[in-house]
């Protein structure tokens, strides 16, 4: 990893912040705030009843086990989640699977993990807006620097040494950014991990705050910092993928069932990916003997498939019942919903279509509400049986 510069000239060091060199110093006076209320649209019907960093990835996973799991990796013990669609449910997973791993620590009132709504009869307007309307909260805690991060992609990454980086740098933000391929080459990709000092930070969110806009920090609040100064970019080699779209989610789940995947949440141990309150997974506890007409599959708890089922290329969520001599491909099953034996879905493109909903790239999203309506698809009880693939 190494740090570039993306513009031409650099605000004097002086004007930022004092030099650091030791890197607890530096977590220590580090404060997080996760973004984690956004409504995900683009990922509806997956995001109808919640919210988006709390959709199920990869089995037992939800997407903001991978921010969280990182910041505890990194030393990082003081977090703010600013919530705000369906966030009873976030707030529910963060207090029965996060809080006491935070707080076990002889109860040490400077670590924590706490999530912050919006306060009565307000809305945040954005990534901005959701800061800043935290601000008094987020400054009573005197930190020197404030990072931000996104709750919507997948990815290992100590934020300490990112931190370390942009202590030393003088500057007022350091956003981290990878290359990735595109059909033009490749293409450097803002990995919504934001270091800034905290200074910088409260009055480019004051200015904002008075002004007509998005009141977003990577379409507001960044232009107007590198108006002021350079701003260095942090880049990173490692696997990040970013959720943005059902083909997106659907993809990043399917790399993850290769024989050899180019990531893997389950088996590393000195970075572990926690999964809320299943705690830190082992392949023993994941990796079960699938059914026989099983490939390629991700498999959520809980989920039962008939042994005489083909299921193929599917993202299939805790729950779920696939019946007898039921053929599934090429889709995403929603949790709790029952596919009644004999069913057929993703080999009938106009079949599917007038049925569920479908990607742009052609995956079908069967949910309770749309498994209602078609037939030879249903939801209710299911049993607790436990079936797993990769």
């Amino acid at each position: 990893m190494n740090g570039t510069e993306f513009a031409s000239t650099r605000a004097p060091a002086a004007k930022a912040v004092s030099r650091m060199s030791d890197p607890k110093t530096i977590l220590d006076a580090t404060l997080t705030v996760v973004l984690a209320g956004g409504d995900g649209k683009r990922l509806l019907p997956l995001t109808a009843e919640r919210p988006k960093p709390a959709v199920p990835i990869g089995g037992p996973f939800k997407l903001i086990d991978f921010t969280l799991s990182n910041c505890f990796n990194s030393g990082l013990r003081r977090l703010f989640l600013l919530t705000q669609y369906k966030s009873e449910p976030l707030h529910c997973y963060i207090r029965d699977g996060w809080s006491a791993l935070w707080n076990r620590s002889n109860g040490n009132p400077r670590e924590y993990i706490v999530c912050l709504p919006p306060a009565c009869g307000k809305h945040y307007r954005g990534t901005a807006d959701a800061v800043f309307q935290n601000l008094q909260i987020i400054t009573s805690e005197d930190p020197e620097f404030i990072l931000v991060l996104s709750s919507d992609c997948i990815y290992r990454m100590d934020y300490g040494e990112l931190l370390e980086h942009h202590a030393n740098s003088g500057a007022w933000v350091t956003i981290a950014q990878i290359r990735q391929p595109s059909k033009r080459g490749s293409r450097v990709v803002n990995m919504g991990v934001y270091a800034f000092t905290t200074r910088a930070l409260v009055r480019a969110l004051t200015e904002d705050a008075e002004q007509v806009t998005n009141h977003d920090l990577e379409s507001d609040i960044i232009p107007r910092l590198i108006r002021s100064g350079a701003i260095p970019a942090y880049d990173c080699e490692l696997y990040w993928r970013g959720i943005r779209t059902i083909d997106s989610y659907y993809d990043s789940n399917i790399e993850l069932a290769q024989a050899k995947p180019p990531f893997d949440p389950y088996t590393n141990e000195t970075w572990p990916i926690r999964a809320g309150d299943l705690g830190v997974l082992h392949t023993s506890d994941f990796v079960l003997p699938a059914a026989e007409g099983v490939t390629n599959c991700v498999i959520s708890p809980g989920v039962y498939i008939a042994d005489d089922a083909e299921v193929d290329r599917c993202i299939v969520m805790g729950g779920a019942i696939i019946g007898k001599r039921a053929r599934v491909r090429h889709a995403i099953i929603e949790e709790g919903v029952e596919i009644l034996p004999g069913s057929e879905i993703g080999f009938g493109w106009l079949k599917d279509r007038a049925r569920y909903r479908m990607s742009e790239n052609g995956v079908v999203i069967v949910t309770a509400k749309s498994a209602g309506m078609a037939i030879g698809v249903g939801s209710g009880p299911v049993q607790n049986h436990l079936s797993s693939a990769q």
